[in-house]
């Protein structure tokens, strides 16, 4: 499994806090989206009291909520970069726990929708990315753990609010960056 690339869908190949304040602001029209775009935690509706969370929970469940996210920056020209590089790419997300319903069905649609039909084969869709095998996982989420204490893939974070005070990891600010950051991970792991 060399120069395997698992990327994480949700805030790192997509915008999800994009979508989500959009709809927050539609639901609550003079709230600031600094509590989204500046959060602290990991789960979204974390960073909300127990008076707004219910709102985050629905928002985040709303059908059609997956298949608006808009790419991240440079996301679509880098995977194809990393293709043409002759790396092997995965998409390994998880389903919301809140909305497995349409998620996944969504997740599917986005890839063939900002990929094409072509990239449906290269996702994964899991609960447990530690079990997944690879050399490398793009992710946001500040520690991804699971089943296997021990991973083989190394952890690259992507970066965001809530996984700034990481500091043993390597990061991956935008995906423009993604040679720089993972050519040498992935040279290490042969």
């Amino acid at each position: 499994m060399k120069n395997v690339i698992l990327i994480d869908m949700d805030n790192t190949l997509a915008n999800f806090d994009k979508e989500f304040a959009k709809r927050w602001v539609a639901a609550r029209p003079n709230d600031e989206t600094t509590m989204i775009t500046e959060r602290k935690h990991f789960e979204l509706e974390e960073n909300f009291d127990a008076e707004l969370a219910p709102l985050a929970v629905k928002i985040m469940s709303t059908a059609g909520f997956f298949i608006d996210f808009e790419p991240a920056p440079g996301a679509v020209t880098a995977v194809q970069e990393m293709l043409d590089a002759g790396y092997t790419v995965f998409f390994c997300t998880a389903p919301h726990p809140f909305q497995y319903e349409t998620c996944v069905a969504e997740k599917y649609a986005w890839v063939r929708k900002h990929f094409g039909d072509d990239y449906l084969a290269r996702i994964i869709i899991t609960r447990d990315k530690s079990v997944v095998k690879g050399s490398v996982l793009i992710d946001d989420k500040p520690l991804v753990k699971g089943a296997c204490p021990d991973p083989e893939w190394t952890h690259v974070l992507f970066q965001a609010s809530y996984n700034k005070e990481v500091t043993d990891k390597p990061r991956l600010t935008q995906f423009s960056e993604w040679r720089n950051v993972i050519v040498p991970l992935l040279e290490k792991a042969e």
